[in-house]
């Protein structure tokens, strides 16, 4: 053993001459059945597969498609990757992969590519929005994928896809809807340019379906639809029923905007996209404590109690706000009936907060109009809220322009006091303040009493319905 001539203890493994690394930008000959078209590609941006497969047979295959290893896939894409078996995925290419396939080839020629798996998500969406005919919402939900996702700006996806920026933030806008509208734009029963209406204007998702379910009941246009909703009124007068509560969030991830400077109707689109303002500090932070200043002893606070339970303080106060809305609508219809002329003081203040504080003055004239005609005050007998108001303004009467700008800013105020979206700050109490003085106004919940209270607003205080009850 060991001998000259003798073989060895152990053979040697087989030397292996043709094994070879594949590396980045080989060109590789693979068989079909070895690759995975890519998850994130879209099967619509393919086109006319026959005419290319027909193509192929004639003329053969021009240009190489591009892979990945799987592999190197699974690495960034875990979940996509899932259930891929072969070896590689398509990057590039995918229609002409599907056309050999029809065309009867068994294998294609490829390029190898592993750098563009980590933008390989990005690239491809960008592609399809390009080539693929996406409606408005899906269009939406792909500026969204490469806003939160891929960290795109607005003004950097607008630059991909040349096209511009306020078109990017105006489609964003659209996933702020609540899933039952982004429905009605897929079966084009709402237009992309009324849907942007309903988030410009209506805040919350509830309001938002609240208004869609009035164009579709009550046949209004939406315009009309998204005023009843702020100021409680329809069209025709009738007071809007208090829509119930419903679970309609809509989850929208953080969106990226420009730090670069954009132009004045950019910013606007893109602050509308990103939903909304920030609150300020004096909104966030808790008032200090103050001591009441109330013309009589206030009654000690109390859980509310019904029918032996005690109700939650959110729901509590969202039933007690509502109720003071109203109480404090009729004091301010009391107003309107009785005559009541201001005092230069009082008128000043009161367009003051009118023409200072953001307001929506559709809503205002429409819920004026309303308090006029059943105070029996309208005399001109315009039906339409815009049309009465022009008329006023062009008749000459400075009486009757008068009372109409008079009932136009206590309606806006009264609005602004019942918007149940925002937290009442001093020109909310304010409002009330003035309906105390002139319309003998009394708080008559614990909520409105806390509020003024706040704000040093003197009142007098009997007990509330609600605390008799405890």
């Amino acid at each position: 053993m060991g001998g000259k001539g003798t073989a060895a203890a152990e053979p040697k493994e087989p030397q292996k001459f043709y094994q070879r690394v594949e590396k980045e930008g080989d060109a590789l000959d693979l068989a079909l059945t070895d690759i995975t078209p890519n998850p994130f590609n879209d099967i619509r941006s393919m086109g006319d597969i026959d005419s290319l497969a027909e193509s192929i047979k004639e003329d053969g295959l021009l240009q190489d498609i591009v892979v990945m290893h799987a592999a190197e896939f699974a690495k960034f894409w875990p979940q996509q990757a899932e259930g891929i078996e072969t070896r590689f995925v398509i990057a590039f290419g995918e229609r002409r992969w599907r056309a050999s396939q029809k065309a009867g080839n068994t294998k294609i020629t490829c390029v190898l590519k592993n750098t563009v798996v980590p933008k390989i998500r990005r690239v491809l969406l960008i592609e399809n929005l390009q080539r693929v005919g996406y409606t408005p919402m899906e269009e939406a939900r792909n500026f969204l994928r490469l806003n939160t996702e891929e960290g795109l700006s607005y003004r950097e996806i607008a630059k991909e896809l040349k096209i511009g920026p306020t078109h990017v933030s105006r489609r964003l806008q659209l996933v702020q809807l609540p899933p039952v509208l982004q429905q009605a734009i897929e079966d084009e029963e709402l237009g992309v340019t009324a849907a942007r209406n309903l988030v410009e204007d209506l805040e919350t998702p509830e309001q938002m379906a609240q208004a869609w379910a009035l164009v579709q009941t009550e046949g209004v246009k939406v315009k009309d639809a998204i005023t009843a909703v702020v100021s409680g009124y329809l069209p025709d007068g009738r007071e809007l029923e208090e829509a119930p509560a419903e679970d309609e969030h809509v989850d929208v991830p953080e969106q990226r905007t420009d730090t670069e400077e954009t132009t004045t109707a950019d910013s606007e689109a893109e602050e509308t996209t990103t939903g909304a303002p920030t609150k300020t500090r004096a909104e966030t932070e808790e008032e200090p404590e103050q001591k009441p200043v109330v013309t009589e002893q206030s009654p000690p606070k109390s859980p509310a109690v019904q029918k032996g339970r005690v109700v939650p303080a959110a729901d509590r106060f969202a039933r007690e706000r509502n109720n003071a809305a109203a109480d404090r609508t009729a004091a301010c219809l009391h107003l309107v009936k009785s005559g009541f002329e201001p005092d230069g003081k009082q008128l000043g203040d009161l367009f003051a907060r009118t023409v200072l504080s953001p307001i929506q003055q559709g809503p205002a004239k429409t819920k004026a109009h309303v308090w006029l005609r059943e105070a029996g005050k309208e005399v001109l007998g315009v039906s339409d809220s815009d049309s009465y108001f022009q008329a006023v303004l062009s008749s000459g009467n400075d009486e009757l322009i008068r009372l109409a700008t008079f009932v136009t800013a206590l309606a806006a105020g009264e609005i602004r006091a019942k918007d149940n979206r925002r937290q009442w700050d001093r020109t909310d109490a304010a409002h009330v303040e003035f309906l105390i003085q002139a319309a003998n106004y009394q708080p008559e919940t614990t909520w409105e009493r806390e509020q003024l209270t706040k704000f040093n607003v003197a009142f007098t205080a009997e007990e509330t319905a609600d605390e008799a009850a405890v």
